[in-house]
């Protein structure tokens, strides 16, 4: 009897209060490693969201100041005598949205000539002397409206081509020649002071996340262009 309590005595355990010194310790380990684990997930999501918001806005953006660039473009302004005055570059002008003039086919005589209904002929010279006839619409219109970003070449496009979806915002300043703001909606006297466009662009992923969901991001761009076929 004394050998069998002798033996009982030496087993190898663990007491109630090591199992839960264990229990709390291995908790806490596994807490780290999911907060780990989450801050990880958190970080991908961010950066895979913030890159997709990033190119579609930087696409978006590249594609409206391009245009407005170039916007204005009229072959027989300043020639004749007395000399053919310019039209307005950019027209319906507001917050959220523009038309783009220009003259493709050099028909503007100081008082008409811009095509608001057709496309027009548009010759252009090559290199080696030869010439390509295409397709012009005249009057480019860009719209934001819901998050979504439009564009429609009278007389090429049926309907608005979207150039970019779930925008967060958008919006449209414009300035004279003195960098001054010119008030929006900008009127049908005030359009030929237009010089400068600014651009101010929130973007965000195509799929948002909600705002208690990791990842959530949104993107910020800010772009000033001027128009290059007007003197400044």
């Amino acid at each position: 009897m004394r050998r069998s309590q002798a033996m009982l005595r030496d087993d190898a355990g663990f007491t109630l209060a090591e199992l839960l010194i264990a229990c709390a310790l291995i908790g806490f380990v596994m807490s780290g490693l999911y907060a780990l684990l989450a801050s990880g997930q958190q970080m991908y999501l961010t950066g895979t969201n913030q890159m997709d918001a990033q190119q579609t806005l930087r696409l978006a953006v590249q594609r409206i100041t391009a245009e407005v660039r170039d916007a204005g473009y009229c072959p027989t302004c300043g020639t004749g005598s007395p000399a053919i005055t310019p039209f307005s570059a950019i027209t319906s002008a507001n917050a959220t949205g523009f038309t783009i003039q220009n003259d493709w086919d050099a028909s503007w005589n100081g008082a008409a000539g811009i095509n608001t209904a057709s496309a027009v002929n548009y010759v252009v010279l090559n290199n080696n002397g030869t010439t390509t006839t295409t397709q012009r619409g005249e009057q480019s219109i860009y719209a934001f409206s819901a998050g979504i970003l439009t564009r429609q070449e009278i007389g090429i496009d049926a309907a608005p081509v979207v150039l970019a979806s779930n925008l967060a915002a958008l919006t449209f300043t414009y300035l004279d020649r003195n960098g001054t703001v010119l008030t929006t909606p900008v009127s049908a006297i005030q359009e030929g002071r237009i010089r400068t466009i600014v651009i101010k662009a929130v973007g965000q992923p195509q799929v948002q996340p909600s705002t208690f969901q990791a990842g959530r991001v949104q993107v910020a761009m800010t772009d000033t262009v001027r128009l290059r076929n007007r003197a400044p």
